[in-house]
This record gives C-alpha cells, sequence and structure tokens, in this order.
C-alpha cells in the first residue's frame, strides 16, 4: 500500500486504491513506465492514476489466479 493509507483512517491526504494520488505526474510517469503502460506520456495526472490502478488490479488478479 502506499505511504498514505499507513495513517490509517485519520490520515486527511487522497490515495486511489493504493496509488498516492498526490504524488507528482513525473513520479505517476515513472511508475506508469514500469508497469509498462502504454499511451503514458500523453495521459493527464489522473489518467496516471487511474491506469497504475488498472494494472494494479491486473497484477493482483493474476497473483491469485
Amino acid at each position: 500500500s502506499d505511504k498514505q493509507a499507513e495513517g490509517g483512517r485519520g490520515t486527511s491526504r487522497k490515495t486511489a486504491g493504493g496509488v498516492d494520488a498526490n504524488a507528482s505526474k513525473q513520479h505517476l510517469y515513472d511508475m506508469a513506465k514500469k508497469l509498462d503502460i502504454s499511451g503514458r506520456s500523453s495521459m493527464s495526472k489522473q489518467e496516471l492514476v487511474q491506469a497504475i490502478q488498472k494494472a494494479n488490479r491486473r497484477k493482483t488478479a493474476k497473483a491469485r489466479s
């Protein structure tokens, strides 16, 4: 999980399914690159967050099967 989730329910910073939605766009881009997400160079910050979430869900589902 991300650093934001470590604070538990009392944290006031926004998280997005284990992705730090407050991270810089460059950081999100670098994460997307590691996950080999295509089209990342033209994505907005919010689109990067969503794409990373989706990739993480796929990876988790694959690991559980």
